[in-house]
């Protein structure tokens, strides 16, 4: 039987992630001098995510002050807590080496070489950018994985799993996560890090509907630069992320390939003491290995379809009815909606994006099943012009676009809408709010592979119809 997010939460509680033994030893030998420089500190402890993570919430917990500042890198937790405390901090910590069995350990320490990875790279672009902070951008990456570090630490087996539906049945990894655990690393990522009051910066890359955000994004990227070099840097997905990634640094594509493929090697000089192979191993595989291979990316998914899950559709629709009346943050309604298309009708992409009178657009307001994909976490739409949301703002209405409808509809979709999806089978409904024009949801399968369908459509329409139900008998809704 899986266990809930809920209990995975509960039985993480307050417990450490291990430490490197390597740190150890080696922040023990630095310390033995005397005046040492608090950047010798900061980047040995940066190079160990566990110990990363320690020493943000240690700074995190001990700060009592109600008007603290946030805590949002290494560097700064360190300065706050002094040297003294940062060269005790690892022999409070139970160590990776001493503490893990060995399919644990390992798990453990590819995790913490693909984080190290990302916040890397992602520090790296931010200093492109001229970011002020680019610690901070180093940091929010590296937590962006603590979900996944836990899962390696309590459940290797799992992650086995997840790894063969993956590699074997080409089953997209955030779905075979979905599959296997009943929720994404990043979702437990999110929770833990809402829990463990993490930095703000971090929360933000972990929704995806964040990636109109350009340090969020950043980082989204980055994370899954990581992800998929670990396991192939040639494929049509790596190359799809390289390019957008190139298109908003405002560089050209094979320049930045070059670029994050000799960073990489850089980065395994810098974290060989993991003890995994890092991404770099995997520039040594050649290329031609590929060219017999689809180039379609719907070619992922083709082992299994996620399916309509009535008991999970009727606690959805039970749940938003029974939502008193007093005011709600939005999220309170919307969340719960995109988790019930999800889950109960088995649709692997559900957005609900907000009507912004001002600038007369539909902008993402919360994201589920795009955890992998930061271009479609740009999720926006104009309205400036005539095209098929300007009438569906019309009154509340739902379309199916589909083989009966395609010709006739898809011309009226804006191009940049048709880029971010990519995908031309999908559901639209307009919410209406007080008789005024609020929103839209929309979900696909994101994938040939899994067509949707007439009663996958009457399921959609039914939640979508109760949310919008829910939200007009709300005395107030708060909107964040």
């Amino acid at each position: 039987m899986q266990q809930s997010m809920e209990d995975w939460i509960n039985g993480i509680g307050d417990k450490p992630i291990p430490v490197m033994q390597h740190t150890i030893m080696e922040l023990t030998k630095l310390c033995k001098g005397n005046d040492i420089p608090m950047h010798d500190i900061v980047e040995l402890v940066e190079t160990d995510p566990g110990l990363t993570v320690q020493l943000i919430r240690t700074c995190t917990t001990t700060s009592k002050s109600s008007l603290r500042a946030e805590v949002t890198s290494a560097q700064q937790a360190a300065m706050m807590l002094g040297i003294e405390k940062v060269k005790q901090l690892p022999n409070t910590l139970p160590s990776v080496d001493k503490s893990l069995a060995p399919s644990n350990r390992h798990h453990l320490q590819s995790v913490f070489s693909r984080a190290y990875h990302a916040a890397r790279q992602a520090k790296h672009w931010a200093e492109m950018r001229r970011d002020m902070m680019p610690d901070e951008v180093f940091a929010a990456a590296m937590l962006h994985f603590i979900g996944e570090m836990v899962i390696a630490m309590n459940a290797p087996d799992e992650l086995d799993r997840i790894m063969r539906m993956r590699n074997e049945e080409h089953i997209a990894s955030e779905e075979a996560q979905y599959i296997v655990l009943g929720f994404t690393f990043d979702q437990l990522s999110l929770e833990i890090a809402k829990k463990w009051q993490l930095p703000s910066l971090a929360i933000d890359s972990l929704h995806a509907e964040n990636a109109q955000q350009p340090r969020a994004y950043s980082i989204m990227l980055a994370v899954q630069l990581a992800r998929h070099a670990a396991y192939d840097w040639y494929s049509p997905k790596m190359l799809k992320l390289q390019e957008e990634a190139a298109e908003w640094l405002g560089q050209a594509t094979i320049a930045l390939i070059r670029d994050t493929h000799h960073f990489a090697v850089e980065i395994a000089r810098d974290s060989h003491f993991y003890g995994v192979h890092p991404a770099a191993a995997m520039l040594l595989v050649d290329p031609r290995d590929h060219e017999s291979e689809s180039t379609d990316e719907t070619q992922e998914h083709a082992g299994i379809c996620l399916i309509p899950q009535l008991t999970i559709m009727r606690e959805t629709i039970q749940k938003l009815k029974a939502l008193p009346t007093e005011e709600h943050d939005l999220g309170d309604i919307i969340a719960p909606t995109l988790k019930g298309l999800h889950d109960g009708v088995g649709l692997n992409r559900t957005v609900f994006a907000l009507f912004n009178p001002n600038k007369k657009s539909l902008n993402a307001f919360q994201i589920v099943g795009a955890d992998n994909n930061p271009e479609f976490g740009q999720f926006q739409v104009s309205l400036e012009q005539d095209n098929l949301f300007t009438i569906l703002a019309k009154k509340s209405q739902a379309v199916a676009i589909g083989d009966d409808n395609r010709d006739k509809l898809w011309p009226l979709l804006p191009d940049e809408f048709q880029n971010i999806i990519k995908t031309d089978s999908f559901y639209l409904m307009s919410v209406y709010l007080h008789a005024k024009f609020f929103g839209v949801f929309y979900a696909d399968r994101h994938t040939s592979d899994c067509q949707l369908d007439p009663i996958s459509y009457k399921f959609f329409k039914a939640i979508c119809k109760q949310s919008e139900q829910t939200l007009q008998r709300i005395s107030d809704i708060r909107i964040k």
